[in-house]
Protein backbone atom coordinates (compact mmCIF):
# COMPACT_ATOMS: atom_id res chain seq x y z
CA UNK A 1 0.00 0.00 0.00
CA UNK A 2 1.46 3.43 -0.62
CA UNK A 3 0.97 5.90 2.06
CA UNK A 4 -1.71 8.62 2.28
CA UNK A 5 -1.02 11.55 3.62
CA UNK A 6 -4.07 13.62 4.69
CA UNK A 7 -3.52 17.78 4.95
CA UNK A 8 -5.95 19.04 7.51
CA UNK A 9 -5.88 22.91 7.54
CA UNK A 10 -7.06 24.75 10.65
CA UNK A 11 -7.99 28.01 12.52
CA UNK A 12 -9.65 28.11 16.10
CA UNK A 13 -11.05 25.00 15.60
CA UNK A 14 -10.51 23.48 19.07
CA UNK A 15 -13.70 22.18 19.13
CA UNK A 16 -13.93 20.31 16.15
CA UNK A 17 -10.35 19.08 15.47
CA UNK A 18 -10.34 15.92 17.89
CA UNK A 19 -13.06 14.71 15.93
CA UNK A 20 -11.75 15.08 12.20
CA UNK A 21 -8.19 13.87 13.31
CA UNK A 22 -10.11 10.67 14.82
CA UNK A 23 -12.30 10.14 11.93
CA UNK A 24 -8.82 9.96 9.92
CA UNK A 25 -7.18 7.41 12.18
CA UNK A 26 -10.30 5.32 12.32
CA UNK A 27 -9.79 4.67 8.38
CA UNK A 28 -10.02 1.25 7.28
CA UNK A 29 -6.94 1.61 4.78
CA UNK A 30 -4.73 1.53 7.35
CA UNK A 31 -0.88 3.37 5.59
CA UNK A 32 -1.89 6.93 6.54
CA UNK A 33 -0.47 9.97 8.13
CA UNK A 34 -2.57 12.86 9.48
CA UNK A 35 -0.67 16.62 8.77
CA UNK A 36 -2.72 19.25 10.62
CA UNK A 37 -1.37 22.48 9.68
CA UNK A 38 -2.47 25.09 12.07
CA UNK A 39 -2.98 29.10 10.83
CA UNK A 40 -1.82 31.30 13.91
CA UNK A 41 -5.00 30.04 16.45
CA UNK A 42 -5.81 32.27 19.02
CA UNK A 43 -7.58 28.90 20.89
CA UNK A 44 -5.93 25.73 22.23
CA UNK A 45 -6.47 23.99 19.06
CA UNK A 46 -2.26 23.72 19.20
CA UNK A 47 -2.44 22.56 22.65
CA UNK A 48 -4.86 19.70 21.99
CA UNK A 49 -3.25 18.55 18.44
CA UNK A 50 0.15 18.64 19.86
CA UNK A 51 -0.90 16.34 22.39
CA UNK A 52 -2.61 14.02 19.88
CA UNK A 53 1.09 13.81 17.92
CA UNK A 54 2.91 12.91 21.45
CA UNK A 55 0.88 10.29 21.74
CA UNK A 56 0.51 8.66 18.13
CA UNK A 57 3.61 9.42 15.92
CA UNK A 58 0.96 9.43 12.79
CA UNK A 59 -0.97 12.82 13.83
CA UNK A 60 1.97 15.73 12.59
CA UNK A 61 1.30 19.57 13.82
CA UNK A 62 2.84 22.41 11.21
CA UNK A 63 2.20 26.07 13.22
CA UNK A 64 2.12 28.57 10.80
CA UNK A 65 3.65 31.95 12.02
CA UNK A 66 1.22 33.94 10.78
CA UNK A 67 -2.63 33.80 9.84
CA UNK A 68 -2.45 32.95 5.35
CA UNK A 69 -5.28 31.03 4.61
CA UNK A 70 -6.91 27.93 4.29
CA UNK A 71 -4.66 27.80 0.83
CA UNK A 72 -1.69 28.32 2.29
CA UNK A 73 -1.95 26.04 5.12
CA UNK A 74 -2.91 23.21 2.61
CA UNK A 75 -0.03 23.80 0.87
CA UNK A 76 2.41 23.48 3.92
CA UNK A 77 1.28 19.99 4.53
CA UNK A 78 1.20 19.08 0.98
CA UNK A 79 5.24 20.13 0.78
CA UNK A 80 5.72 18.80 3.97
CA UNK A 81 3.64 15.04 2.95
CA UNK A 82 5.34 11.82 3.02
CA UNK A 83 2.60 10.31 0.88
CA UNK A 84 2.45 9.48 -2.74
CA UNK A 85 -1.25 10.73 -2.10
CA UNK A 86 -2.60 13.88 -0.81
CA UNK A 87 -6.17 13.98 0.76
CA UNK A 88 -7.50 17.02 2.18
CA UNK A 89 -10.10 17.81 5.20
CA UNK A 90 -11.59 20.42 7.04
CA UNK A 91 -10.97 20.87 10.40
CA UNK A 92 -14.52 20.52 11.24
CA UNK A 93 -15.77 18.19 8.55
CA UNK A 94 -15.53 14.02 8.88
CA UNK A 95 -13.81 11.11 6.98
CA UNK A 96 -16.25 8.54 6.73
CA UNK A 97 -14.38 5.02 7.89
CA UNK A 98 -13.80 3.56 4.25
CA UNK A 99 -12.84 7.07 3.20
CA UNK A 100 -9.66 6.21 2.04
CA UNK A 101 -10.12 2.94 0.83
CA UNK A 102 -12.51 3.40 -1.05
CA UNK A 103 -10.79 6.35 -3.23
CA UNK A 104 -7.42 4.36 -3.28
CA UNK A 105 -9.37 1.59 -4.74
CA UNK A 106 -10.99 3.84 -7.51
CA UNK A 107 -7.71 5.08 -8.37
CA UNK A 108 -5.92 2.30 -8.42
CA UNK A 109 -8.61 0.48 -10.59
CA UNK A 110 -8.49 3.65 -13.29
CA UNK A 111 -4.89 4.58 -13.47
CA UNK A 112 -6.13 8.42 -12.77
CA UNK A 113 -4.00 10.99 -10.74
CA UNK A 114 -7.39 12.73 -8.88
CA UNK A 115 -10.22 11.17 -7.34
CA UNK A 116 -13.08 12.61 -5.95
CA UNK A 117 -15.96 11.66 -4.30
CA UNK A 118 -19.94 12.22 -3.09
CA UNK A 119 -20.48 13.52 0.14
CA UNK A 120 -23.27 13.72 3.06
CA UNK A 121 -23.91 17.52 4.27
CA UNK A 122 -25.48 18.90 7.11
CA UNK A 123 -27.56 22.50 6.97
CA UNK A 124 -27.24 25.20 8.95
CA UNK A 125 -29.52 25.07 12.02
CA UNK A 126 -29.92 20.93 11.21
CA UNK A 127 -28.40 17.93 12.35
CA UNK A 128 -29.58 15.47 9.53
CA UNK A 129 -27.15 13.92 6.68
CA UNK A 130 -28.52 14.92 3.24
CA UNK A 131 -27.00 13.54 0.33
CA UNK A 132 -24.59 16.33 -1.28
CA UNK A 133 -25.56 15.37 -4.70
CA UNK A 134 -21.80 16.23 -6.29
CA UNK A 135 -21.56 16.41 -9.89
CA UNK A 136 -20.14 12.50 -10.99
CA UNK A 137 -17.52 13.29 -13.26
CA UNK A 138 -15.43 11.14 -14.31
CA UNK A 139 -12.66 11.54 -17.46
CA UNK A 140 -11.47 14.29 -18.99
CA UNK A 141 -13.61 16.76 -17.46
CA UNK A 142 -11.67 20.20 -18.01
CA UNK A 143 -14.14 21.63 -20.43
CA UNK A 144 -17.21 20.40 -17.73
CA UNK A 145 -15.15 22.30 -14.79
CA UNK A 146 -15.03 25.54 -16.95
CA UNK A 147 -18.84 25.63 -16.89
CA UNK A 148 -19.32 25.01 -13.40
CA UNK A 149 -17.86 23.71 -10.34
CA UNK A 150 -18.25 20.00 -9.22
CA UNK A 151 -15.39 18.36 -6.51
CA UNK A 152 -15.45 19.24 -3.23
CA UNK A 153 -11.61 19.57 -1.68
CA UNK A 154 -12.44 16.66 1.31
CA UNK A 155 -13.57 14.50 -1.69
CA UNK A 156 -10.04 14.94 -3.67
CA UNK A 157 -7.50 12.71 -3.14
CA UNK A 158 -4.61 13.62 -5.63
CA UNK A 159 -0.62 12.50 -6.24
CA UNK A 160 1.61 14.22 -4.67
CA UNK A 161 3.32 14.84 -7.88
CA UNK A 162 0.08 16.18 -9.39
CA UNK A 163 -0.34 18.90 -7.14
CA UNK A 164 3.61 19.83 -7.49
CA UNK A 165 3.20 19.75 -10.87
CA UNK A 166 0.78 22.59 -10.99
CA UNK A 167 2.79 24.32 -8.59
CA UNK A 168 0.86 24.05 -5.58
CA UNK A 169 -2.64 25.15 -4.55
CA UNK A 170 -3.32 29.17 -5.75
CA UNK A 171 -3.37 31.19 -2.27
CA UNK A 172 -4.72 33.82 -4.11
CA UNK A 173 -8.02 32.69 -4.37
CA UNK A 174 -10.96 33.69 -1.93
CA UNK A 175 -13.45 31.55 -2.23
CA UNK A 176 -14.62 28.40 -4.60
CA UNK A 177 -11.10 27.23 -4.24
CA UNK A 178 -11.67 23.57 -4.64
CA UNK A 179 -13.12 24.56 -8.17
CA UNK A 180 -9.85 26.44 -9.20
CA UNK A 181 -7.74 23.92 -8.20
CA UNK A 182 -9.86 20.86 -10.04
CA UNK A 183 -9.64 23.32 -13.40
CA UNK A 184 -6.25 23.17 -12.68
CA UNK A 185 -6.06 19.19 -12.19
CA UNK A 186 -8.21 18.52 -15.07
CA UNK A 187 -6.22 20.19 -17.85
CA UNK A 188 -3.47 17.53 -17.03
CA UNK A 189 -5.36 15.30 -15.66
CA UNK A 190 -8.18 12.56 -15.90
CA UNK A 191 -10.41 11.77 -12.59
CA UNK A 192 -12.00 9.00 -11.74
CA UNK A 193 -15.55 9.35 -9.26
CA UNK A 194 -16.56 7.22 -5.90
CA UNK A 195 -20.25 6.86 -6.12
CA UNK A 196 -20.52 6.10 -2.52
CA UNK A 197 -20.31 9.16 0.35
CA UNK A 198 -16.52 9.44 1.89
CA UNK A 199 -17.13 12.15 4.27
CA UNK A 200 -19.40 14.76 5.69
CA UNK A 201 -19.52 18.25 4.92
CA UNK A 202 -20.75 19.92 8.64
CA UNK A 203 -21.90 23.48 7.49
CA UNK A 204 -23.34 24.51 10.89
CA UNK A 205 -19.91 26.17 12.23
CA UNK A 206 -19.57 29.81 12.22
CA UNK A 207 -16.44 31.39 10.10
CA UNK A 208 -17.14 29.34 6.76
CA UNK A 209 -15.96 30.54 3.79
CA UNK A 210 -19.08 29.46 2.48
CA UNK A 211 -21.49 32.28 4.91
CA UNK A 212 -19.48 35.21 3.41
CA UNK A 213 -21.97 36.22 0.71
CA UNK A 214 -19.80 38.82 -0.76
CA UNK A 215 -16.33 37.06 -0.30
CA UNK A 216 -18.06 34.60 -2.17
CA UNK A 217 -18.69 36.90 -5.18
CA UNK A 218 -15.05 37.50 -5.17
CA UNK A 219 -13.91 34.72 -5.41
CA UNK A 220 -16.42 33.34 -8.16
CA UNK A 221 -15.45 36.54 -10.29
CA UNK A 222 -11.55 35.73 -9.68
CA UNK A 223 -12.09 32.44 -10.94
CA UNK A 224 -13.89 33.17 -14.04
CA UNK A 225 -11.34 36.03 -14.59
CA UNK A 226 -8.15 33.93 -13.94
CA UNK A 227 -9.55 31.12 -16.37
CA UNK A 228 -11.30 33.79 -19.12
CA UNK A 229 -9.35 32.68 -22.11
CA UNK A 230 -9.81 29.17 -21.91
CA UNK A 231 -13.59 29.64 -21.16
CA UNK A 232 -13.89 31.80 -24.18
CA UNK A 233 -11.88 28.97 -26.16
CA UNK A 234 -14.11 26.32 -24.89
CA UNK A 235 -17.27 27.58 -24.45
CA UNK A 236 -17.26 30.79 -26.37
CA UNK A 237 -18.78 34.34 -25.74
CA UNK A 238 -21.95 33.02 -24.92
CA UNK A 239 -20.19 30.35 -21.95
CA UNK A 240 -17.87 33.20 -20.82
CA UNK A 241 -20.77 35.90 -20.59
CA UNK A 242 -23.07 33.43 -18.47
CA UNK A 243 -20.11 32.98 -16.40
CA UNK A 244 -19.98 36.92 -15.76
CA UNK A 245 -23.87 37.04 -14.86
CA UNK A 246 -23.52 34.34 -12.13
CA UNK A 247 -21.03 36.71 -10.86
CA UNK A 248 -23.25 39.56 -11.08
CA UNK A 249 -25.83 37.24 -9.66
CA UNK A 250 -23.65 36.19 -6.48
CA UNK A 251 -23.10 40.05 -5.84
CA UNK A 252 -26.49 40.65 -6.05
CA UNK A 253 -27.08 38.57 -3.32
CA UNK A 254 -24.15 39.66 -1.44
CA UNK A 255 -25.89 43.37 -1.64
CA UNK A 256 -23.13 44.62 -3.48
CA UNK A 257 -25.46 46.25 -6.45
CA UNK A 258 -22.25 48.47 -7.88
CA UNK A 259 -20.53 44.75 -8.76
CA UNK A 260 -23.70 43.14 -9.83
CA UNK A 261 -23.96 46.08 -12.11
CA UNK A 262 -20.52 45.69 -12.91
CA UNK A 263 -19.73 42.45 -14.00
CA UNK A 264 -23.78 42.83 -15.72
CA UNK A 265 -22.03 45.14 -17.81
CA UNK A 266 -19.31 42.42 -18.94
CA UNK A 267 -21.82 39.56 -19.37
CA UNK A 268 -23.59 41.88 -21.42
CA UNK A 269 -20.16 42.44 -23.72
CA UNK A 270 -19.59 39.26 -24.15
CA UNK A 271 -22.65 38.40 -25.09
CA UNK A 272 -22.71 40.87 -27.96
CA UNK A 273 -19.92 39.39 -29.36
CA UNK A 274 -21.43 35.98 -29.46
CA UNK A 275 -22.00 35.90 -33.24
CA UNK A 276 -23.25 32.54 -33.68
CA UNK A 277 -25.76 33.48 -31.02
CA UNK A 278 -27.02 36.80 -32.88
CA UNK A 279 -27.34 34.73 -36.07
CA UNK A 280 -29.35 31.95 -34.71
CA UNK A 281 -31.80 34.58 -32.55
CA UNK A 282 -31.89 37.54 -35.69
CA UNK A 283 -30.32 35.52 -39.06
CA UNK A 284 -33.92 34.32 -40.07
CA UNK A 285 -35.25 37.79 -39.77
CA UNK A 286 -32.37 38.98 -41.51
CA UNK A 287 -32.47 36.75 -44.49
CA UNK A 288 -36.13 37.25 -45.16
CA UNK A 289 -35.51 40.77 -45.64
CA UNK A 290 -32.70 40.15 -48.08
CA UNK A 291 -34.97 38.53 -49.98
CA UNK A 292 -38.01 41.08 -49.71
CA UNK A 293 -35.87 43.55 -50.84
CA UNK A 294 -34.20 41.13 -53.45
CA UNK A 295 -30.75 40.46 -52.36
CA UNK A 296 -31.12 36.74 -52.20
CA UNK A 297 -33.30 34.42 -53.89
Amino acid sequence: MKLVSVVIPTFNRSAFIDRAIDSVLAQTYPDIEVIVVDDASSDDTVARVRARSKSNPRVRLIVQGQQAGAQAARNAGIRAANGAWVAFLDSDDEFLPESIELRIEALNQSGCAVVHSECYWIKPGEDERRLFQVPPLTGWIFRTLLQGHGPVFPGIIASKGALERISYLDESILSWQEWDTAIRLAQIYAFAFVSQPTFVYDCRHQGTISKNPLRTARGYEQIVAKHRRQMLKHLGAAGLSRQYQRAANFYREASSPWNAWRCSMVAGMWRTCDVKGLVSRYGGRVRSRLRRWGYLR
